[in-house]
């Protein structure tokens, strides 16, 4: 029985992402698991509630859900929507169209490899998961129609 190292703390963005590096590097770490921050990449993500199971840099590709750092010291997890010469755009699923970043590929900090939502893992690799991917990267330009009868609905089931 192997034993899993946890370590929990809270630090600075950049100083997280340099940590991420060292373990992918020097570490020779397969994955880094960290609970997700932000709003951008809800519905299907939740801050403080789900997890990313990020591996180490590759070439991304379109759909990917990528850990780049999209100015100096700005990281966002987002997905993949479109690469031209060698710059990268991409958009949390919770975000308008409009919305967008871009990054090189040397920016990358991981790709992700898995999420724990509600507490269950879900591969990427999933054919559930590849179908939903394509069906919402097809579905971008109903997007914030979408989005804001989903947020309306969960507004008022929260009341």
């Amino acid at each position: 029985m192997s034993e899993e190292k946890i370590i929990t703390r809270k630090i600075e963005n950049h100083l997280f992402m340099t940590e991420i590096r060292k373990a992918f590097g020097e570490d020779g770490m397969k994955s880094v698991t960290f609970v997700v921050r932000g709003f951008s990449m809800q519905p299907f993500l939740w801050n403080g509630r789900d997890k990313v199971v990020l591996v180490p840099p590759r070439k991304p590709q379109k759909g990917d859900v990528v850990l780049a750092e999209v100015a100096k010291r700005r990281y966002a997890l987002h997905r993949v929507i479109d690469e031209k010469d060698g710059i990268y755009t991409m958009q949390g699923d919770g975000n308008p169209t409009w919305m967008t970043e871009q990054f090189k590929e040397e920016n990358i900090v991981g790709i992700a490899d898995a999420f724990i939502r509600k507490g269950k893992y879900v591969s990427l690799k999933s054919r559930k998961w590849r179908w939903y991917s394509t069906l919402w990267m097809t579905l971008r330009p109903l997007r914030r129609i979408i989005l804001g009868i989903y947020r309306r609905t969960y507004k008022n089931a929260l009341k």
